[in-house]
């Protein structure tokens, strides 16, 4: 078992750099069907670099001693401050799928360890355009909401700790990287839309020891550990319609067939 209760004890900054691409491609391409809506989803980080105290990656760390492997929950209100990086309305209590956030220790050596971790958040944006959009819209006959929300699928990232020296060797919080990661809801519609990038990344460049882990788990083992966390479902052995075909004819089963548009496992659609 390790103990965290004394590391990040160090008293040197780290500065983070905010990354946050377009829209680069969308199912019905809502975000620009007027000026104001254009306008509102030109998003861009609001502190391209912030400069962090190291004891502020505490809210990464376990509560007690861990084993490589386990898993805790995080507190979603110390993890907004890193997100206001982005923007101003950040927030993780989601109006609506699984809120929260949970970390994982992926592998451990005498002087490093390194911590997987997986948030949900979504971000509340300004409802001035929104207000303009909808005294311009007034004849429509459907409710519209006064706020517009870009809400990301998931963020993954990971704390490489320095146990040694107390301080943060690399620190990385990101959307992935693949198609439709992003829902965004305004004036009564919705829409998924691919970012390329948005993360939040630091590295110690002073810090290049080659590191020997002692104990491990995959990537991949991280990260179902801390889906499972936010869905019980994801326990099912889900397969693909033929590889399925073929166990229901040997096993002599009925077939449960989900369609989902997206992926089933993260908050997008």
């Amino acid at each position: 078992m390790i103990d965290f209760c004394n590391v990040l004890n160090s008293s040197s900054s780290v500065p983070v750099h905010a990354h946050w691409e377009p829209i680069a491609d969308a199912t019905f391409n809502m975000h620009n069907d007027s000026p104001q809506l254009a306008e509102m989803f030109d998003l861009s980080p609001c502190y391209p670099v912030k400069e962090y105290r190291t004891e502020d990656f505490k809210v990464f760390l376990p509560p007690s001693t861990v084993a490589v492997g386990d898993v805790w929950s995080l507190d979603p209100n110390s993890i907004v401050p890193f997100l206001y990086q982005f923007h101003p309305g950040a927030r993780t209590d989601l109006g609506n799928g699984e809120a929260g956030a949970y970390a994982c220790l992926r592998a451990y050596a005498s002087d490093y360890a390194e911590i997987s971790f997986r948030i949900h958040a979504e971000f509340t944006l300004g409802s001035d355009v929104h207000q303009e959009w909808q005294q311009e819209n007034a004849e429509e006959e459907w409710e519209r909401e006064s706020e517009a929300k870009f809400i990301p699928s998931q963020y993954v990232g990971r704390v490489l700790v320095n146990l040694k020296n107390g301080t943060i060797r690399v620190f990385s919080l990101a959307l992935p990287a693949r198609n439709s990661n992003v829902d965004i809801n305004a004036c009564g519609g919705a829409d998924m839309v691919f970012v390329p990038r948005m993360e939040l990344l630091a590295t110690d460049e002073t810090d290049r020891d080659e590191i020997a882990w002692d104990t491990t788990i995959t990537v991949e083992e991280a990260r179902r550990s801390l889906a499972l966390k936010f869905y019980q479902f994801a326990k099912i052995d889900w397969l693909p319609i033929e590889s399925a075909v073929e166990r229901a004819k040997a096993t002599h089963r009925p077939i449960h067939a989900i369609l989902v548009w997206g992926c089933l496992d993260d908050e997008s659609c």
